[in-house]
């Protein structure tokens, strides 16, 4: 535990945040103070009900003993497209959600401020309060999981895109897709998404990790399948550096657990593919940084906590049990 010179609030006194990343197939629900140290955490199977996921986070708050009452907002990540500002989900097919208002059905469980917005945003936002983009101003965070899917900080605010697409790489796409005319569409898988997903690596009859595994034992057919990966990826990246020119490039979601063994080869082929120079790290807080920034989005958004700085040298921790 990180030891501070300041005199600490104590439990009766302090504010928490509720955070919960609902994927598509897991839900992640942390509990957290605006100091950033995380007081409960559960994983539970994912749902589109809302009645479902408030049993959740009631249970959680029980578990941990916190009353309702000292809980200053939640905050929630969603696996598609999210309109911040209006509350509303305007289409999540994992949770067949199309044009939800989010905010307004959750706060008939919760009568607190709700924030929601796309997961992989509350992932920067998770990066950049306690995991590795703290004090960055300019960074990409990359997840690829069961899909793929990018998040955008420039001059330390998210790019959100004249109608909260930006930062949707799936739908990148290579010359060879032009000439084999593949074709984007919502609702579908992307291109780039058919190619580095953990659902494109498992079409060839074994689970990711395992892929990687192969990989580096030293298996021929893992060696072409991870190698054309990484091509793929770096393409991606290298494309995404020459136009954002972000100090870092940070790779998180399922898939990334199994990077380690290829972050190297990654990093040069990128370093091959544009002069741009960037740093490209693995995320240093996993399968929590979502849930993590869907903590910091409500803090920040409640006027809790404020945004960081770059120059800002009091960076948050967390205590982890």
């Amino acid at each position: 535990m990180v030891k501070r010179n300041v005199t600490q609030p104590s439990q009766a006194e302090q504010l928490y945040s509720v955070g919960v990343d609902i994927g598509g197939t897991k839900i992640m629900i942390l509990i957290a103070n605006q100091a950033g140290d995380i007081l409960y955490r559960k994983k539970v199977n994912t749902s589109g009900e809302f009645d479902v996921i408030s049993g959740h986070i009631t249970e959680c708050l029980r578990a941990a003993a916190i009353p309702l009452d000292q809980v200053a907002a939640m905050g929630f990540g969603v696996p598609g497209i999210a309109n911040s500002e209006e509350g509303t989900v305007i289409e999540a097919p994992a949770l067949q959600w199309n044009h939800v208002p989010f905010r307004e059905r959750m706060q008939r469980y919760f009568d607190k401020p709700i924030f929601v917005d796309n997961d992989v945003n509350c992932a920067a936002l998770g990066e950049r309060w306690l995991g590795s983009a703290q004090n960055l101003n300019d960074f990409v965070v990359v997840a690829i999981g069961t899909g793929v899917g990018s998040a955008i900080i420039s001059n330390g605010s998210l790019v959100k895109g004249s109608n909260h697409m930006a930062g949707e790489v799936a739908y990148l796409v290579l010359e060879q897709d032009v000439l084999g005319n593949g074709a984007n569409a919502f609702g579908d898988f992307g291109q780039f998404e058919k190619k580095i997903s953990g659902v494109a690596l498992s079409q060839y009859g074994t689970l990711p990790h395992e892929l990687f595994e192969q990989y580096a034992r030293g298996d021929e057919k893992a060696i072409s399948i991870i190698q054309q990966f990484v091509s793929d990826l770096s393409i991606g990246i290298a494309n995404m550096v020459s136009l954002l020119n972000p100090q870092k490039v940070i790779l998180c979601g399922g898939v990334s657990q199994s990077l380690s063994s290829v972050l190297e080869l990654i990093r040069e082929t990128v370093s091959n593919l544009t002069p741009i120079p960037t740093t490209i790290e693995l995320t240093s807080i996993g399968e929590e940084a979502g849930a993590i920034g869907a903590v910091a989005l409500a803090f920040e958004k409640a006027g809790v906590i404020k945004r960081r700085g770059i120059n800002n040298e009091n960076a948050y921790r967390t205590q982890l049990p």
